[in-house]
């Protein structure tokens, strides 16, 4: 078998791999914004060689109204002194990211600005082709024009001999330093190379060696130079050491290089452990990573050694895998140069997260077997917000069924041959505007839910449920029959009937009319199903108007009652007695039937008030006493919503008005006060005044009639309460 190699990269050969294989624009400036670093790929946006970049700033480069846009950002990262992404669109059509984040040498002193730039135009996914980069290298440079000198075996390296290369290297002529005769060579060594050299050279010569060494002068104007020097002793026919002859020359540019190469590795390694993106290296054969970020560790929420052990397949969403591996072996068969793709990573915890994953060969000379390098960046925030989207595009947010905007779609969508016979259901909630007037619109929305349900219960899977209206629902059932659509039909309205006489109901009277028409022949139109579908749903409405509108009185005095803690002995001996006066005044048979419904409902509007103050042992504070007079203008709006009670609806409204003009909410007074609302005013105080309450006991009949006679005339009609008292204390 054979041997693996080491897998673990070195510094340089890693950072110059990586900076090789970045599928985007990679650079790196000094402070005064030249380029002294960047790729393959920022040459070919820039439409330029690397040898014409390298130097120049973005005003070199660009037009001005681009290198503005640069400049400015540089200029916030510098300022800041740290990292970000940055934005551009200085040309319609064309947006550019761009991230930017200062670099520090080892002393901590800023020298400038790295940055990676990508293409963000489509959905700002990472769409640049992956390309070379250029490498930042440093050859040797030799053969060069150095000084050949002789000296004395001394330490002040005192000149006998300097050849014309002495000026092109230091700055001075070879007059100016034999014989020290205005400075000693040793003069120029930089002062920390000194003893260092002089002891090596001894330590040389003594072992008959050439001596070889590298150092730092000092030139003429100042400049620093590297130099290398070659030496060897020259000695008399004696053996005796009488001088030095060598070679100095000029590695100014070589050290820079290298330098400036370990510098780069450092620049590369920190973008590669900085980048704002996942990144790794993997085997292309057996799937197994050699080197990810830390940013990849973060995204997958992975530590390295779960990474590098296991195949990415243990990791990756089963959805995806099938695609991937496809892919992956049209790369390894060179059909395609690299793909993009979005799919779902496993974490350890069994969620998962959506990612960006850019696959690109990675052909570097290193390793024997194939490589390729993944990058991913997270996007499970926009796979999210895009699901979200298209969830609310499409349904409605208060049932969870599907909008009319869905409805649209589908019904266009399955208005084919292959989908016949096609029924249409047209759905209309009976007393939707009732229960939001009576109970509020949590109620309302609560009953537009349970008729949600029981429609989502009652149909089939393949049908198409939604709601198209405030209170009004269409289904879509393809390859349903008229007999099938009957079927269903008859189901919802059993599942309203069984809710309504169910003890755990927690919605108010469910009920819904209902049509349907069917589309046999596909000629005939999809729209003019829809409205006879419509029609025949009213026709329904109509014909069954009058029992919905009962059984919904029916609901409304069993709620009534339930909520305002009264009794139905209550609702019965309010009833007696108002009739018993109504006789007397010789009302009318429709004033007497209104009579007797405004007995029964004239507390209607009680339902809108809290239990923590209808049922308060106490007195009532101010707060809470302004709460509960509302409800006569509340039993008012609910008994205009429906038409069997707004006959008496201006009754409810007046019956806590009083004879002297002091009651509510109108402040109405004497004979302006309609008459019912008069008569039932006189008997719910009498009931309530000899019926126990939860905050008293009920008082004595004598006692009742007294306190009426008392208030005749200020709260009560005078006439009617006389007449009431006598009715009464006769044995009536």
């Amino acid at each position: 078998m054979e041997s693996k190699k080491t897998e673990v990269f070195s510094e340089k050969f890693l950072t110059q791999s990586i900076i090789d294989n970045l599928p985007f624009d990679v650079w790196f400036k000094d402070l005064q914004g030249r380029y002294l670093v960047v790729n393959k790929h920022f040459e070919d946006y820039c439409g330029k060689i690397i040898s014409d970049i390298i130097g120049k700033n973005d005003y070199d480069l660009y037009p001005k109204e681009e290198a503005d846009i640069y400049v400015a950002s540089d200029q916030e990262a510098i300022k800041n002194r740290s990292h970000g992404f940055f934005e551009s669109n200085y040309k319609e059509g064309y947006y550019k990211e761009e991230f930017k984040s200062t670099i520090f040498d080892s002393d901590g002193f800023l020298v400038g600005t790295v940055g990676f730039s990508r293409d963000i135009t489509d959905q700002k996914l990472l769409d640049i082709a992956l390309t070379e980069t250029n490498r930042s290298n440093s050859v040797l440079l030799s053969n060069l024009p150095g000084v050949a000198y002789r000296c004395k075996n001394d330490e002040n390296w005192t000149m006998t001999f300097m050849s014309s290369g002495c000026y092109a290297l230091t700055g001075y002529y070879p007059e100016d330093l034999i014989e020290n005769n205005k400075f000693s060579y040793n003069d120029l060594i930089s002062p920390e190379y000194r003893d260092h050299l002089y002891a090596k050279w001894t330590s040389d010569v003594a072992k008959n060696l050439q001596s070889r060494d590298e150092y730092t002068i000092i030139t003429a104007t100042g400049e620093k130079k590297w130099v290398w020097e070659q030496s060897q002793g020259v000695f008399d026919a004696n053996g005796n050491l009488i001088a030095s002859e060598g070679f100095i020359t000029d590695i100014t540019e070589r050290m820079t290089a290298e330098q400036e190469l370990k510098r780069s590795e450092e620049r590369f390694r920190t973008m590669f452990e900085t980048a704002p993106l996942g990144i790794g290296i993997f085997d292309s054969s057996t799937g197994h990573a050699y080197q990810v970020n830390p940013k990849f560790l973060e995204i997958t929420g992975r530590q390295a050694k779960d990474i590098i052990m296991v195949d990415w397949r243990e990791y990756s969403h089963p959805d995806e895998t099938d695609e991937n591996l496809r892919l992956m072996a049209d790369l390894n068969a060179g059909k395609i140069s690299g793909f993009d793709m979005e799919k779902r990573l496993i974490k350890p915890d069994g969620s998962y997260i959506w990612v960006n994953m850019t696959i690109s060969p990675f052909n570097d000379g290193y390793y024997d077997q194939p490589r390729h390098l993944c990058m991913v960046s997270d996007i499970t925030d926009r796979k999210l917000r895009e699901e979200e989207i298209i969830y609310l595009n499409y349904h409605d947010v208060l049932t969870g069924l599907y909008n009319r905007a869905f409805f649209n779609t589908e019904k266009n969508r399955l208005d084919t041959p292959r989908q016949l016979p096609l029924s249409i259901i047209m759905g209309d909630i009976d007393g939707l505007k009732l229960t939001n007037d009576m109970f509020g619109h949590s109620e309302g929305d609560k009953l537009l839910n349970g008729i949600s349900k029981i429609l989502s219960s009652c149909c089939r899977n393949e049908d198409i449920i939604a709601r198209i209206g405030g209170d009004e629902f269409c289904i879509l059932l393809p390859q349903a029959s008229s007999t099938v659509t009957q079927e269903i039909c008859d189901r919802i309205n059993k599942a309203c009937e069984n809710y309504e006489s169910s003890e755990d109901k927690d919605i108010f009277s469910p009920s819904i009319s209902l049509g349907y028409a069917t589309k046999y022949r596909p000629e005939d139109s999809i729209d003019i199903i829809i409205k006879a579908a419509e029609e025949d749903m009213y026709k329904h409405k109509l014909l069954e108007r009058k029992s919905m509108h009962s059984s919904i009185i029916a609901s409304i005095k069993a709620t009534m009652l339930e909520k305002s803690q009264e009794t139905e002995e209550h609702a019965e001996r309010l009833v007696s007695l108002s009739k018993l006066l109504g006789r007397s005044l010789s009302l009318s048979e429709s004033e007497m039937n209104d009579l007797e419904l405004l007995s029964t409902l004239h507390d209607i509007g009680k339902m809108s008030v809290g239990d923590v103050i209808l049922l308060k042992p106490g007195k009532l504070n101010d707060q809470e006493w302004a709460e509960m007079k509302k409800h006569p203008e509340v039993g008012f709006r609910i008994a205009q919503a429906s038409p069997e009670l707004v006959s008496i609806s201006e009754y409810i409204l007046c019956h806590h008005e009083r004879w002297n003009g002091e009651g509510y909410p109108q402040g109405l007074s004497g004979e302006n006060i309609p008459l019912l609302s008069r008569i039932l005013a006189i008997v719910d105080a009498y009931d309530a005044m000899t019926q126990d309450r939860p905050y008293r006991k009920g008082g004595s009949s004598e006692f009742a009639l007294a306190e009426i006679m008392a208030n005749a005339g200020t709260q009560f009609d005078p006439n009617i309460a006389k007449l009431f008292v006598e009715l009464i204390e006769s044995g009536h």
